[in-house]
């Protein structure tokens, strides 16, 4: 028995453990203006499935070309593609049963994040890369490339992304994400002129077209075109006109989005903004669910006083192939409630055992903040105020009147308005004398 214990064989030797971060998926290139948003996903495991992902950065590339690069091989990640480093937060390692690692949100992304970064497209970024050419297996070029034919149109230049995530061990990279392209070769026009005004309840925009009325008019579809029972005399009966087949991300009619920003409530507990991060950046939303085709926009809006800035991108293209213009001119506007409640009706006065009460009908405003009651003696023109706050009854029951004296009373209704409310005209009583 204790040979058997002492006896032991050396086996073979163990492949150390890597760690390898799963691959960071490029899940959206939104193009506004000169500047692509760029969303990337944070992985949250390694390539083997264990988690958390040993993730420590993730590295955003793009190149300009008119042809997609290959991820494994076209895509040069070199120093000068580089668009932005995106800092993950340190998880706890699974040897760790402590649990003392907490990622922290102030050192980095977390993971199962997404981050945005934002790309300027400079005019040095526009301009398109020449692509290593694909090699073949063994590392030798392939046998023969073939010429590109002169009769084929140019392809469009767009701009490809790709994400690379690093590990903190020895800063291994994992498998890069999917390519995602955005379309450079159109821009539509900036909408030219934008005009606010307050309807009711409502903020009106209307704008002037992109590119003008021309524009405007070529975005519109036409009329299908009979077809003749004939053919006219001397065209060719085979001559017949193919449907377009044109792939362009920016075909179609124009569309707008609208934007807004509203001032903060004045009157409403103050929190501080939290800081933004310096490797994310948040670009604005429109305030419609789908861009829109008309050139104008109805805004609902409360009367609160707050300023409402506007701005109206035009765009073109669907969905990954979206592009929007550069923002118009901004338009603001105060969304001030100038009108009064109707005049009091049915206002009567009786006098009752030494006491005057006063009754009339309710007024039916949504915004309806309640009545104030006034009191003046025949004679005198000074009006004194009976309620210090605005009734919401519609009587009132004066016991402060002196037997003999002859009153005259005012009632008018006023709204919720902050902080002067509006006040309808009045409505007089006749005299009154008190017993």
């Amino acid at each position: 028995m204790l040979a058997t214990i002492a006896c032991g064989k050396k086996g073979p030797p163990l492949l150390p453990f890597v760690r390898i971060p799963a691959a960071s998926e490029v899940t959206e290139a939104r193009r506004v203006g000169n500047s692509v948003y760029v969303t990337v996903s944070v992985p949250t495991a390694d390539v083997d499935g264990a988690t958390p992902a040993s993730v420590a950065t993730i590295e955003v590339y793009a190149v300009t070309a008119e042809t997609a690069p290959s991820p494994g091989l076209g895509f040069p990640l070199l120093t000068e593609t580089l668009v932005a480093t995106i800092p993950v937060a340190r998880a706890a390692d699974p040897s760790d049963r402590s649990g003392t690692v907490v990622p922290d949100p102030k050192t980095g992304a977390l993971q199962g994040q997404s981050v945005t970064i934002l790309d300027s497209l400079t005019p040095e970024k526009l301009a398109p890369t020449v692509l290593p050419a694909p090699r073949a297996r063994g590392g030798r070029p392939p046998a023969s490339i073939p010429e590109p034919e002169t009769s084929q149109a140019p392809q469009a230049l767009r701009r490809y992304y790709i994400a690379v995530p690093f590990s903190r061990d020895r800063r291994r990279s994992g498998p890069p994400s999917t390519v995602m392209e955005v379309p450079l070769m159109f821009v539509p026009d900036k909408v030219p002129a934008l005009n606010a005004e307050m309807k009711g309840h409502a903020i009106e925009l209307t704008w002037a077209p992109a590119g003008g009325l021309i524009g405007w008019l070529l975005d519109r579809p036409l009329p299908p075109e009979v077809p003749l029972s004939k053919p006219p005399v001397g065209a060719s009966p085979q001559a017949t006109a193919k449907p377009s087949t044109s792939t362009s991300p920016t075909t179609g009619p124009t569309l707008y989005n609208v934007y807004r920003e509203v001032a903060p409530d004045p009157l409403a507990l103050q929190r501080r903004p939290a800081a933004a991060s310096s490797w994310e950046e948040r670009p604005a939303t429109p305030i419609n669910p789908q861009p829109i085709a008309e050139l104008s926009f109805s805004d609902d809006v409360p009367f609160d006083d707050r300023l409402r800035c506007y701005q109206i991108r035009a765009v073109r293209g669907t969905g990954a192939q979206q592009v929007e213009s550069e923002p118009s001119e901004t338009v603001c506007k105060v969304p001030v409630d100038l009108d009064p409640p109707a005049k009091v009706t049915g206002l009567s006065v009786t006098e009752e055992g030494g006491a005057i009460t006063l009754r009339w009908e309710p007024n039916g405003e949504e915004d309806l903040g309640g009545y104030i009651v006034l009191r003046r003696e025949v004679g005198s023109d000074t009006l004194q105020k009976l309620t210090l706050e605005p009734l919401t009854k519609t009587s009132y029951t004066d016991s402060s009147v002196m037997s003999g004296r002859m009153y005259i009373y005012v009632v008018q209704a006023v709204d919720n308005r902050i902080p002067l409310p509006n006040v309808s005209d009045p409505e007089e009583t006749p005299t009154i004398t008190a017993r």
